[in-house]
């Protein structure tokens, strides 16, 4: 079975799964914690991206406008020009061909695993097949998206992160994560979240499935 087969099967899975548990309530997507910040769209001092590839949504931020507290991670990137962070449910996401069985589980809550990807190139010009979207953010944007992030991370108790495994592409490592996945929270609402942080004008409401969030996306001025 080759790689491409292998994503188009996970995403069907995943999304056939989900669908099934659409009867459970959506309300859960909403979050009192994570406050709305307004940035000037689509101007702005910084470039990060969000990136939409079948079911699954993840944020890229060029690695030299990283600050700290992030920043901690950027060395176990040497040569990273970008990094792309991916937040989903530990077991499947972390599985290299998931049956519909592990899916169903999938929608349950379960904890969750942040998968964080270095790019040598933006990333329009290393995902060729996703849909990716340019945001501008400020300085402060960048900063609020950068805290986000790194409270994803799981950390031990030296506040280091904690390595589970490699990723599926090379370079890429999961490390564990903050926050339980379930079929009312899932990566989609984990990266609306983060964008509004950030102040990109979106709702996280109701946000389940990746064209949930695009189609919020698509509707901002072109960057």
């Amino acid at each position: 079975m080759t790689t491409l087969h292998k994503a188009g099967t996970r995403r069907a899975l995943l999304r056939g799964g989900l669908a099934a548990g659409a009867m459970l309530p959506v309300a859960g997507c909403t979050s009192a914690s994570a406050p709305t910040y307004q940035e000037a769209m689509p101007g702005g001092d910084v470039t990060i991206y969000a990136i939409a590839a079948g079911w699954h949504t993840e944020i890229a931020l060029p690695v030299d406008a990283i600050p700290d507290p992030l920043r901690r991670v950027t060395p176990d990137f040497p040569g990273a020009r970008y990094l792309a962070f991916g937040w989903g449910e530990r077991n499947y996401y972390m599985m290299r061909a998931p049956t519909l069985g592990d899916a169903m589980s999938a929608l349950f809550p379960g904890p969750a695993v942040l998968l964080v990807s270095p790019l040598d190139r933006p990333p329009r010009d290393t995902r060729p097949h996703a849909q990716v979207f340019e945001l501008g953010l400020s300085t402060a944007g960048v900063a609020r998206l950068s805290d986000y992030l790194w409270m994803a991370f799981e950390k031990s108790g030296d506040d280091t992160t904690r390595r589970l495994a490699a990723g599926p592409a090379p370079g890429s490592i999961f490390f564990a994560a903050t926050g339980t996945y379930s079929s009312s929270y899932t990566c989609n609402t984990w990266t609306a979240e983060g964008l509004r942080v950030a102040g990109v004008p979106v709702s996280p409401t109701g946000v389940v499935f990746a064209d949930q969030l695009t189609d919020q996306l698509r509707s901002l001025p072109a960057r």
